[in-house]
């Protein structure tokens, strides 16, 4: 088994070459996981490893693992696990090669290449896709700027502000109104129509005649290229010039593109997010544009759908603080009440910008400027429970008694859920203010209401655990059932394995392939073929070595337990033996059934043959002991 692959980044020329082995140990030796780690998770550090809260899926207490004396990670919660390699692909959403160019470029590594013999046709068709991609972006992006047909289109981005200067660095573009303009030059430059259709470029029809008519889907539109986290082209957004429908159109979803995954201008963003420790969360891509235009460069917006949670998982890794600033009609307002609990339930700090009724944040920064922006609206922007607060007045006569404490009551319901005494503090003495209500009274209803959400199990344990304090102690473990006896005895045996080479071979003199759990013999199997490829004993490379992601995942759990430093060779001996007797016994106990059954049938003549069998297995079982 070969430890290179190949690479089709953008960042270099490694389109159909091998990274060879030395290469990636010298990335993967270059880094400490916890750095790598703590850029995008904050870690706080317990005994020997450190703990945060887990980027792969939603918790509110930290189960999530980095060791770095033995350069893993994983989670206890979801099961996550790997090097930094791994981490990276997941967090950045890169194949392997991807990362490993992407962490040598950042540590200065030179990646010499050897010519690789046979591409995978998988690999081959991403790298297709996104030719195809960046070739229709280029298309679009000339048609705006240099043709007549783009005529239009041009003069209304420079009427909505953009300069020339913005519109070339967001590549931004212009489909004609015709079914066949893309496809024809295409098919010219060697591309077949399945391709097209694959990228989300054009779309299918049937015609009357029963035949798939092909067609451009992207028509009379100007056109925002949407990139992954790389920079490369995996989709499209389309406004149409005019009155038709709909307004805006996106690329279906592909092989490349997600739309609940992505983020619009990400790769663009990333740098100024993670410096800010901010991420603005904005409705619309001119939102976004004209910010980055008036040097506001951490916004991102979704792609025309509500955020989800893997997107809020992203932002969370790139910065600490969410602001959301959608438009102030009514769906706007809607939309940033559905954002906000998806963000505040991956860990961000999040806050509301209030934008003047009737503006969009392009038509303000244009009306106002950008200081105006920034010192008026993001920075004024209301904190999650005040935008709440205030979000629970809607359709309700404040005037009215029954209504305004029905009001008091949905409002001490936010407040309960606070996980500071301090931040309950101020605003329930906001509510006393503002309607002439008893402090005391207030604080003791709220009581009531906490202690109820706690008698029901509701509430926010799990984040004012991880805001008051943290345990240590306290580490959230997956459950499942308790491994077998023969199961316990394999996992402890591949774990050894994995730190001494001789043990090993031992296994695999004793043993081969006959570990009883599948997936433990594929385990092994890897172990086998990675020492006789004359590789040290290092879990940490191994890892890196094991292709297969359920596989890295139960090995990073494995080798997140301690061994003891010295392995006594009886306990080797006793691991080895139940493994091999495994299967025995199951024969035996089986064989016992048959024996009784047979007793209790009254034949006495098949008992008796059954038994001999029986001692037969036995004995097997005191040869291999």
């Amino acid at each position: 088994m070969s430890g290179m692959a190949e690479h089709s980044s953008k960042g270099g020329d490694f389109m159909g070459k091998y990274i060879p082995d030395e290469v990636i140990d010298r990335v993967r030796e270059h880094y400490d996981i916890v750095d790598v780690v703590g850029q995008t998770v904050q870690l706080k550090k317990s005994g020997r490893n450190f703990f945060g809260l887990c980027p792969f899926h939603s918790e509110k207490t930290p189960s999530f693992s980095v060791s770095p004396e033995k350069q893993i990670y994983y989670c206890f919660g979801c099961g996550a696990g790997g090097n930094v390699i791994k981490f990276v692909m997941e967090t950045e959403q890169l194949s392997f090669v991807e990362a490993v160019v992407y962490l040598a470029e950042e540590a200065g590594i030179p990646i010499p290449t050897a010519e690789h013999p046979a591409n995978s046709a998988e690999e081959d068709r991403r790298r297709q896709l996104l030719k195809v991609l960046d070739m229709a972006a280029k298309l679009y992006h000339h048609l705006l700027l240099q043709h007549e047909h783009g005529e239009e289109a041009r003069r209304y981005l420079l009427q909505r502000g953009l300069t020339m200067e913005t519109i070339r660095e967001f590549q931004l573009g212009y489909a004609p109104d015709s079914y066949q303009f893309l496809l024809p030059f295409m098919r010219r430059r060697g591309f077949d129509e399945t391709l097209l259709v694959e990228a989300g470029l054009a779309a299918e029809k049937e015609t009357a005649a029963g035949r798939n008519r092909v067609y451009d889907r992207f028509r009379g539109r100007v056109m925002f290229p949407i990139h992954d986290t790389q920079g490369n082209v995996v989709g499209f957004g389309g406004r149409i010039l005019g009155d038709g429908r709909p307004k805006y159109l996106n690329s279906p979803e592909t092989s490349l593109f997600h739309k609940g995954r992505h983020l619009f201008n990400l790769h663009r963003a990333r740098k100024s997010m993670r410096k800010e420790q901010q991420a603005l969360l904005f409705e619309g891509y001119m939102d976004v544009i004209a910010a980055w235009q008036a040097g506001i460069r951490s916004g991102i917006a979704s792609l025309g759908t509500s955020l989800t949670e893997e997107q809020a998982r992203v932002i969370r890794r790139n910065a600490e603080t969410a602001v959301i600033c959608y438009d102030s009609d009514a769906a706007g307002q809607t939309a940033a009440e559905r954002g906000l609990d998806v963000l505040k339930d991956q860990g961000c700090i999040v806050k509301v910008a209030q934008m003047p009724a009737g503006l969009d944040p392009d038509d303000y920064i244009r009306k106002y400027g950008a200081d105006a922006f920034r010192g008026d609206v993001i920075a004024q922007a209301l904190p999650y429970t005040a935008f709440k607060l205030e979000a629970l007045k809607k359709g309700i006569n404040l005037q009215d008694e029954p209504q305004r404490m029905k009001y008091l009551t949905k409002a001490l319901d936010v407040i309960a859920d606070l996980p500071l005494a301090i931040e309950r503090d101020h605003y329930l003495r906001r509510l006393s203010e503002e309607f002439h209500v008893s402090l005391d009274a207030l604080k003791q209803e709220q009581r009531v209401i906490a202690s109820k959400k706690k008698r029901e199990g509701k509430g926010d344990k799990g984040a004012r655990e991880w805001n008051n304090g943290y345990d240590g102690g306290k580490h959230m473990v997956a459950s499942g059932r308790k491994l077998s006896a023969h199961e316990e005895a394999e996992k402890r045996l591949l774990i050894m394995m994995m730190h001494d080479k001789q043990i090993a071979e031992r296994v695999r003199e004793s043993v081969g392939a006959e570990f009883n759990v599948e997936e433990n013999a594929a385990v092994a199997a890897y172990l086998y073929a990675y020492y006789a490829e004359g590789h040290p004993a290092n879990p940490g490379r191994f890892i890196h070595y094991v292709r297969d992601d359920r596989l890295v995942e139960r090995i990073s759990g494995w080798i997140m337990q301690d061994i003891p430093e010295n392995i006594l060779e009886e306990e080797v001996a006793d691991y080895i033996r139940h493994i091999r007797t495994y299967p025995l016994y199951k024969e035996i106990e089986a064989k016992e059934e048959e024996v009784k059954q047979a007793e209790r049938a009254g034949d006495i003549a098949k008992a008796a043959r059954l038994g001999i069998e029986l001692i037969q297995l036995r004995e097997k079982v005191r040869k291999k002991a």
